[in-house]
């Protein structure tokens, strides 16, 4: 094409003076546009101007055409299907009027019989479309296609030749006169013949007016679907992503089928939203018939699928004698009947890919609905989507459904614990929902008090032919029995989440074969993988109505061969709590560790667990925790007051206190009972611990005697160093310098001959103090030194970050900030090593205080607001008021006086209350506070 062609075309008569370099400007962007899709070789320049050099099929125009030509030449031999298809594909191409945007006479005149050919191709697709009956699918595009083109008389009589099809003549009479009168006024013409022809065969409801199927079919059209539930809540957006999915036109030149499989557990509502989907699309879109069918592939008998043939090539129309005896014949013959048809097909319940498979249309026109327990992989049709369990919002709706507003509101708490032991399962729901209905005099606590009860909560979700147990046990009995015992004691735990590895332990398996058989059991849906965690271990939720029903499965496994299971799995947790402590503390040291066996854990694990092992101890708590009551429950004294006592390892640095209180008040109870003297001992030495933590010195104290006593029974060193040390800090914590001092000369000599370098260390810690308070700093710094010292020699982080805060805060009271600042620094490394949040808070406040001694008031500031905002979640509220303290002092130094006398108000009754030093220097400064 040459620069002046060009120039004509864009320009016409009145091009710029600067029209050629415009041109090559235009060429060049051009260029770079087909570049970016790998065509920048078909735009070549000449001597004499530009060419577009294209292969056939490079131009959309030439698809269309060959489309339309395809279209053209199956309608004349009569294959009305593949027409429609092509037709449609040729359509799909457009995207607006052609050459839209341009402006120029040229291009006009082009554009102009191109969008004339497109609605040409539409009104040729539409007329074979409406020859197949399809009027209620055409009828939302009729409706446009008509707004648009007001005068185009061929769309207007489709249009009404649809209405009246669909029952709505006088619609279409209406269609009629609206063009009729806008002919006459914008052209001032009558309709044509033919228009006005089929306005009277309406009125008159001219049998030829029907459509060709319906003559000769002598079949009615399936509509199989069962009827829908009222009980149909949320799914929004899957609804319409998966309406969408089944809903959208092919691909042109694609043949495959469009299929869902929506999968997911027994009673989370799966038939209930394919249905709901059905019949969303069924008389709008499958207008053709819509086949449904019952698989029973959940059950020990799913129906084989020659049998589903015979019944759908019979509902088509096939005389029985007609219909051939092999699977693949059937399916064959399937295949070729509904060829060419808006069908849809619900294919509920199905067992696997060998049931699904042949049921399987081969064209593009049908869709299929499949709903399944499992993901059906192996079909690479079939789009696998997963069902979850209702939110807790939908899930109060689904139970309002049935009981009312009314009674929701007037017991919102009962209704929210009902909703939560359900586990937002819609079958369960609608059972619970169904016999609160069925009792309207009974308040909703009742069931809620009834589902509290784990042993009587599947016994409650029965109602008529439905069960959720009967539900879960269709899955679990097909399982294989080594899966089925392998889920029944994993239940014994008692815990909604376990880690991969634990499948080994109870198994005696590898690693990698155990996690096999739990994505198997999660495959079937009985259990679910939660996310992987930052080391890629696996862990697995066991829902809360199957963890209730395997551990009824479990009561079914001897007593000795259960308490077997749960003696290996404490093992396990023991052998990975003695490697987390023995990393935070340099070895085995500050502890009494039981006699109950370990067992050697699988190597990934123990590397996580080296790794970080406060971290690691802290998201497994709730299976240790309910570890402990495991081995309660089984009698296994010896195993529930060792991990009981093996997890003050975390308790002392994260705020559990009530998780330490119960699980050693479970443990005391346990050894008591057993008459576990050592484990009693180690116990009350534990508790003694905790409630010496929370400042609580009275009721530390019996214990610690009490635990003494008997260590000196057993002659138990280690356990008597433990216990006189916690004595002497009950001392100290009461002001009691002097006798505190005795007991802690008393247990550092019992660490000693213990042989527990790290016990000694941390008593020396402690002995520094209260030289700091009697005035002898000379003598700390010796008894700080060597307990560093010995803790750096041992390896011991965890003890050396506490020996080195005391030294920080013996600088700061020798005046020297800028050493103590080393000091906590090097601590705070430790703490946020370790993620000790309760050490992290420590060392925050005495940072902020050897800021605010070196008068960087805003870095002191920061750094007291984060020891405050930790010691809010730790709970500890000395630490608190200490903190709140400092920080009135930093606000005094600012002159904020309001802000300042605020927080020494909150923190002097604290500190003095319990007896703390700073409480009486804080109390100075309020009272010399304008």
């Amino acid at each position: 094409m040459s620069i002046e062609d060009i120039i004509d075309v864009v320009w016409g008569e009145d091009p710029p003076a600067t029209v050629r370099s415009q041109v090559q400007i235009c060429v060049s962007a051009a260029r770079r546009a087909l570049a970016g899709v790998g065509m920048g070789d078909t735009l070549r320049t000449h001597p004499f101007g530009y060419s577009l050099m294209l292969e056939p099929g490079q131009r959309d125009i030439d698809d269309f055409a060959r489309l339309v030509s395809e279209a053209r030449a199956a309608s004349d031999a009569g294959r009305c299907e593949v027409a429609v298809r092509s037709y449609r594909g040729a359509l799909d191409l457009w995207r607006g009027p052609a050459l839209s945007g341009l402006d120029s006479e040229v291009l006009h005149r082009k554009a102009v019989a191109l969008n004339e050919e497109r609605l040409t191709v539409l009104e040729e697709c539409i007329d074979m479309e409406l020859q197949r009956g399809r009027e209620r699918k055409l009828l939302p595009e009729l409706v446009n296609h008509v707004s648009e083109n007001p005068l185009r008389e061929k769309l207007r009589g489709q249009l009404m030749l649809a209405l009246h099809r669909a029952g709505r003549r006088t619609d279409a009479l209406r269609v009629y006169r609206e063009g009729r009168d806008r002919m006459v006024n914008d052209l001032g013409l009558e309709p044509s013949d033919e228009l006005r022809r089929l306005e009277s065969g309406i009125l008159n409801d001219a049998p030829e007016l029907a459509p060709a199927y319906t003559q000769s079919a002598g079949v009615s059209v399936p509509r199989q679907l069962p009827p829908l539930t009222d009980h149909f809540v949320g799914r929004d957006d899957l609804t319409r992503s998966l309406s969408a999915l089944l809903d959208r036109p092919p691909a042109t030149g694609r043949t495959g089928t469009r299929a869902v499989n929506v999968y997911g557990r027994g009673g989370v509502g799966k038939t209930s939203l394919a249905l709901h989907i059905a019949y969303r699309l069924a008389h709008e879109r499958f207008v053709d018939g819509q086949l449904y069918y019952d698989l029973h592939g959940s059950g020990p008998a799913a129906v084989p699928p020659a049998r589903v043939l015979d019944h759908f090539l019979r509902t088509l129309g096939v005389p029985p004698s007609d219909i051939p005896k092999g699977l693949d014949e059937r399916a064959s013959m399937f295949r070729s009947h509904v060829a060419g048809r808006d069908m849809l097909l619900v294919l509920d319940d199905a067992a696997d890919e060998a049931q699904i498979q042949p049921l399987l249309p081969g064209g593009r026109d049908c869709a299929v609905l499949v709903t399944s327990r499992t993901s059906q992989t192996g079909i690479p049709a079939l789009h696998n989507v997963r069902l979850d369990v209702l939110t807790p919002p939908e899930a109060l709706e689904l139970i309002g459904r049935s009981v009312g507003e009314k009674r929701l509101r007037a017991e919102p708490s009962a209704v929210a614990e009902v909703v939560r032991h359900l586990d937002g399962l819609p079958l369960a729901l609608s059972i619970a929902g169904a016999r609160l209905a069925a009792a309207p005099h009974r308040p909703l606590s009742s069931m809620a008090h009834r589902f509290r009860d784990e042993g009587r909560r599947l016994d409650a979700l029965t109602r008529g032919g439905q069960a959720v147990r009967t539900t879960i046990a269709s899955t679990y009995d097909g399982l294989r029995p080594e899966l089925q015992g392998l889920l029944s004691r994993l239940s014994l735990l008692g815990v909604e989440t376990v880690p991969g590895w634990m499948a080994a332990v109870v198994t005696g398996r590898g690693t990698e074969e155990a996690h096999d058989l739990l994505d198997e059991a999660a495959a079937a849906q009985m259990l679910a993988p939660v996310e992987a965690e930052s080391n890629d271990t696996p862990r697995y939720r066991i829902p809360g109505l199957i963890r209730v029903f395997l551990r009824e499965a479990a009561g079914r496994i001897a007593v000795a061969e259960r308490q077997e299971v749960v003696r290996r799995i404490v093992g396990a947790w023991l052998a990975l709590l003695d490697r987390a402590h023995s990393r935070l503390h340099g070895g085995d040291f500050a502890r009494v560790r039981g006699n109950s066996p370990r067992r050697e854990p699988p190597e990934d694990v123990v590397r996580d667990v080296l790794t970080d092992p406060l971290r690691w101890m802290d998201a497994e708590r709730p299976g240790l925790l309910a570890a402990v009551d495991a081995a309660k429950e089984y009698g296994l004294d010896e195993a529930c007051w060792d991990l009981a006592v093996a997890l003050v390892t975390l308790f002392e640095v994260r705020p559990h206190h009530d998780d330490w209180r119960r699980s050693h008040e479970t443990a005391l109870k346990v050894v008591l009972e057993s008459g576990n003297v050592r484990g009693e001992a180690a116990t009350r030495c534990s508790l003694g611990s905790l409630y010496l933590s929370q400042r609580h010195t009275e009721r530390a104290l019996p214990f610690l005697e009490k635990s003494l006593a008997l260590f000196e029974e057993l002659c138990e060193v280690e356990g008597m160093a433990l216990a006189t040390r916690n004595i002497a800090l009950c001392r100290h914590t009461q002001g009691m310098l002097d006798t505190a001092l005795l007991e802690y000369g008393r247990a550092a000599d019992l660490f000693r001959d213990a042989g527990d370098p790290v016990g000694q260390a941390h008593v020396w810690c402690h002995v520094a103090q209260i030289h700091v308070a009697k005035d002898d700093p000379g003598l700390a710094e010796q008894q700080l030194t060597a307990a560093l010292d010995t803790c750096r020699k041992a390896g011991s982080s965890r003890v050396a970050s506490q020996v080195l805060v005391r030294l920080g805060e013996l600088r700061l009271g020798a005046g020297r900030p800028e050493v103590a600042l080393a000091h906590f620094r090097e601590a705070l490394s430790i703490v946020r090593t370790q993620a000790d949040e309760v050490g992290e808070g420590h060392v925050q406040r005495n940072l902020g205080t050897a800021h605010l001694m070196q008068g960087d008031l805003a870095e002191a500031a920061r750094c007291f607001h984060r020891a405050l905002s930790i010691a809010d979640v730790t709970g500890s509220p000395v630490e608190a008021a200490r903190t709140r303290g400092g920080l009135g002092e930093v606000y005094l130094a600012q002159r904020e006086f309001q802000r300042a006398k605020a927080l020494l108000d909150q923190a002097v009754p604290v500190l003095q209350q319990h007896r703390d030093a700073a409480g009486a220097r804080f109390r100075q400064l309020l009272e010399r506070l304008p």
